[in-house]
């Protein structure tokens, strides 16, 4: 399967795909082990899209149930993991349209997943980041962070995370070029302090650089572009804030799950299969 769901699942693909096979037949062990491989990811997307706590645990919880409901009909036209953030979508958008006052997620989550060791200053760095990042993507518009979040944190690939929405690959491909530089723009006082205005002529190098990581550029467009970095300092220093604000993007990554909560949808998920009878 994708990358989106776990190290065990990158490591042995065609257990997964077997996993998900006996799910499909009613095996609920083999179903648990799809959710479990499902919830990190599933609860990172809640948390950024529904911008607290409570309501993300709810997606949670209502996208495993929904997944663990069809599972039956799924029949890989799609990958698991963008059917399963396509329901986990569709959830959020649920709950955005309801009330707004639970409690707002802590930027702490962003920080949770650093090297081992750091040093103080390094931590710091570290954790001043974070916390502008979280900002940055909560200043989002919904459609700009969520594919932020399917393709820079979750790694989706562009097919699958336009599945997810439903739109066409091109016009995810867009709405991510336009997200990427709103993130880079919002991110500018920490990582462009010293920014001047762009000199007249230079080419649009941000939007370039997004197109070299979806490889839409030509090899001859992206030697152009590595020329001119090397020899524009604004251009060069445009292009390393937007490589370090996705990298801490990706940085924000956790498998992990709150114990309370893995505790209380495990217990909501097994009392459903407990009824559906599906076998042990």
């Amino acid at each position: 399967m994708h990358q989106a769901m776990t190290a065990a699942d990158q490591t042995a693909p065609g257990d997964i795909i077997e996993t998900v096979a006996r799910a499909r037949q009613g095996d609920r062990a083999a179903l648990e082990a799809v959710l479990l491989a499902l919830a990190p990811s599933i609860n990172r997307f809640g948390l950024r899209m529904c911008k607290n706590v409570h309501d993300a645990e709810d997606v949670l919880q209502e996208t495993l149930i929904n997944v663990a409901q069809h599972i039956g009909d799924f029949e890989g036209r799609s990958s698991l993991t963008s059917w399963a953030f396509a329901l986990t979508r569709s959830a959020c958008a649920r709950k955005r349209r309801g009330l707004k006052n639970q409690p707002h997620i802590s930027d702490d989550r962003l920080a949770e997943s650093q090297d081992p060791a750091p040093s103080p200053e390094a931590r710091l760095a570290d954790q001043e980041l974070a916390s502008a990042v979280s900002a940055a993507l909560d200043g989002l518009s919904d459609d700009h962070r969520e594919v932020i979040l399917l393709r820079d944190v979750e790694g989706l690939s562009a097919p699958e995370a336009a599945s997810s929405i439903g739109i066409s690959v091109d016009a995810l491909k867009s709405r991510l070029h336009r997200a990427r530089e709103a993130l880079r723009a919002a991110l500018l006082p920490l990582l462009e302090p010293r920014r001047e205005q762009t000199r007249t002529g230079c080419p649009d190098v941000v939007g370039l650089w997004s197109k070299k990581l979806e490889g839409d550029l030509s090899q001859a467009d992206c030697s152009a572009m590595e020329q001119h970095i090397q020899t524009c300092s604004q251009c060069g220093a445009a292009c390393d804030a937007l490589k370090r604000a996705l990298l801490a993007c990706q940085r924000t990554r956790t498998d992990e799950v709150p114990m309370e909560v893995q505790a209380r949808v495990k217990a909501a998920v097994r009392a459903w299969t407990v009824q559906s009878g599906l076998r042990n």
